[in-house]
This record gives structure tokens, C-alpha cells and sequence, in this order.
């Protein structure tokens, strides 16, 4: 699995990015890392409608970055839809990008634990002064006892940051943009 310097690193820039990132933002960040979006596309002409509508909505905005990490070897990330946007990104590729991260088996539920457990840890360290200890254990505790499911981001997450992204691998193409 991942080392825990990486893990760190990757926490810790997100935390640098999003200050207002909770403890479930965070385990989103890690459930997306390990797991990969497969949770996410059951039918692969039902996504393309859903993101082509999603796509339809959002006003381009080139601030933000295009594509950030959610894996410490940075082989899988977010593009995030508002500056594909504002680069007159092709959906089409984008939605055949998606399809093929989502074939791709990234990693095991044993990881996953093993990463939340690592992140659980740092806090308990006091790593992360934003991060209310008594949150990061609520959550945690709600998380043994779920199975460690996919959850969504934070109602503070989502106004501060009105997240809209498709998780993909690395592609030399996004270079260009």
C-alpha cells in the first residue's frame, strides 16, 4: 500500500487546497485513491447522459487547477469539470477516459482501512490542528460499523467549493489543456 510519508503529503496538500475539508471530505479523498470510481458507473450510456447534462450546467471557470491527485503516486486524480471547460475540453474523450479509469482495478477494502487507519492516526498525533479529533472518531466509528462505504463531501465542502469532477487516470492530454 501506500507509505505513510505519501500519505502524509497527499493530506496534507489537500488540507493546503481545501481548509475547510472535514473528516469525510478526507476519507472521500481516500476512498477515491484506493478504490478508484468504479462505484460510480453501472451503465456506461447512463453516465455519459448524466455527465453530459452536468456538463450542460456548469459555467467555465479557469481558476482552480484542472486535474489534482487523489493517489499518492498520482496515477489517478479529479478533473475538475469547470476548467475542462474553460479549455474547451472534449467531452467525449473525457467520458471515454472515465469509462476506462473505471475498468481499471485499483485497489482492495484492506487498503483502504490501512489508509484511513494511517490518517486516523496523524490526527490522533495532532497533525492537522483543523481536524476535530472528536469528528475524525465519530466518523470512524460510523465507518467500522458501515463497512467503510462510499460517502459523499461535506455540506461545508460543497458550499465552500461546489465540487464537480470525474476521477481519471493521468493522461499525457491533459497536458495540453
Amino acid at each position: 500500500m501506500w507509505e505513510p510519508d505519501a500519505l502524509t503529503c497527499l493530506l496534507d496538500e489537500q488540507l493546503a487546497r481545501y481548509p475547510a475539508a472535514q473528516p469525510d471530505d478526507l476519507y472521500k479523498l481516500l476512498y477515491q485513491g484506493v478504490l478508484g470510481p468504479e462505484h460510480l458507473i453501472t451503465s456506461p450510456e447512463d453516465f455519459a447522459l448524466r455527465l453530459r447534462a452536468e456538463y450542460e450546467t456548469l459555467l467555465p471557470d479557469s481558476a482552480g487547477p484542472l486535474w489534482e491527485p487523489v493517489r499518492p503516486d498520482r496515477s489517478l486524480g479529479r478533473l475538475h469539470l469547470r476548467p475542462f471547460k474553460a479549455r474547451h475540453g472534449d467531452l467525449e474523450w473525457l467520458i471515454a477516459l472515465c469509462l476506462r479509469t473505471a475498468e481499471r482495478t485499483w485497489g482492495t477494502a484492506a487498503e483502504l482501512r490501512s489508509a484511513w487507519a494511517t490518517f486516523v492516526a496523524l490526527c490522533r498525533a495532532g497533525r492537522w490542528e483543523s481536524l476535530a479529533l472528536a469528528q475524525v472518531q465519530a466518523l470512524h466509528d460510523r465507518l467500522e460499523a458501515q463497512g467503510y462505504p462510499p460517502l459523499h463531501h461535506s455540506a461545508i465542502y460543497r458550499q465552500a467549493y461546489r465540487p464537480a469532477y470525474r476521477l481519471v487516470t493521468w493522461d499525457a492530454r491533459l497536458n495540453e489543456m
